[in-house]
């Protein structure tokens, strides 16, 4: 019984350690803010460990591989810093290996079901960049309405930026406070508004600054064309969820046919590995798994270029 107990100790034990690496890299993170805003201590004055961190995020950013991942961290709205996310997908995947590895005994296995957890903070993030950009198309009407009301009343646009900033509910109040930040931090508010559609990445979001930046040069009524925006982004979000029901089921579909195959693979590897491995032996089984792979994902390219329907 003891012989089963280690590798469930090894994973609680990989389980603790990320957790208290992550709660003080977080709590040195929140203790050095508070003691920068409240004695205004300069950055020599940060802990060791709060540098360690923000070297490590240096480090990962800098390679090309690594960069995106901190613009979703951005996109999403997330407190986690890159070094951290890093750390939660490395102790997903350790804790994912011992645990196939316990069961199937075999390293194959431990690494297929390593590779399966360590994609779920992923997938995680994924979500909550999909969610969060939902939310901020469902609010972009009444925010236009918002800030074109402001304007035909006699605001600047900087002062209807911050009627939205109050106004409006989250997220797309975070994303104008925002921008009324950097704006106070001496950044234009031109700066501003295209530094919103990069964390935002929204079509309709991004005419609308278009929209804004062609005013300033040219002139004329900007209430009045945001009121024109406004309608058109009624109609593309109304057509976008007629198109979305229609082809509802044929995206499930992808999504089962492309990820099915994986699932029941891993699972019988936990189930049967001696039956598994004898497809990753020397010869011409080895085509299979790979046949598999290549047909799988040709399929969902072409599931996915097939209802990919331009708005």
């Amino acid at each position: 019984m003891s012989i089963y107990l280690i590798p469930l100790l090894l994973i609680v034990t990989v389980l603790c350690i990320a957790a208290a690496i992550y709660q003080q890299l977080a709590a040195d993170k929140e203790m050095s803010e508070n003691v920068l805003t409240t004695f205004g201590t300069t950055k020599d004055s940060r802990t060791l460990n709060q540098k360690l961190t923000n070297l490590i995020d240096k480090r990962i950013v800098k390679r090309s591989t690594t960069s995106p991942l901190e613009q979703k961290l951005i996109a999403a709205d997330s407190k986690m810093t890159v070094a951290e996310f890093v750390l939660a997908r490395l102790s997903f995947g350790g804790a994912g290996f011992l645990l196939g590895w316990f069961i199937s005994d075999y390293l194959f296995g431990g690494l297929l079901l390593g590779i399966a957890a360590s994609m779920i903070p992923s997938f995680q993030l994924n979500r909550q960049i999909r969610k969060r950009s939902t939310a901020i198309e469902a609010q972009l009407p009444d925010m236009l309405a918002l800030m074109s009301g402001s304007l035909s009343a006699g605001y600047g646009l900087l002062q209807a930026c911050n009627v939205v900033k109050h106004e409006m509910p989250q997220p797309i109040s975070h994303e104008f406070a925002r921008l009324i930040k950097e704006t106070s931090l001496g950044i234009s508010l031109a700066d501003a508004l295209d530094h919103m559609v990069e964390r935002v990445k929204n079509e309709d979001l991004e005419m609308m600054v278009t929209a804004i930046h062609i005013q300033n040069e040219v002139g004329g009524s900007l209430a009045e064309v945001l009121e024109t925006i406004t309608h058109t982004i009624r109609e593309r979000i109304e057509l976008r969820g007629e198109i979305k029901s229609l082809t509802a089921q044929q995206r499930m579909t992808g999504w089962i046919l492309s990820l099915l195959p994986f699932g029941v693979a891993i699972v019988m590897m936990m189930i049967s590995p001696d039956y598994m491995m004898g497809m990753f032996q020397p010869g011409w089984t080895l085509l299979i798994p790979i046949s598999a792979v290549i047909m799988i994902i040709i399929g969902n390219i072409a599931m996915r270029y097939l209802m990919k329907i331009e708005v």
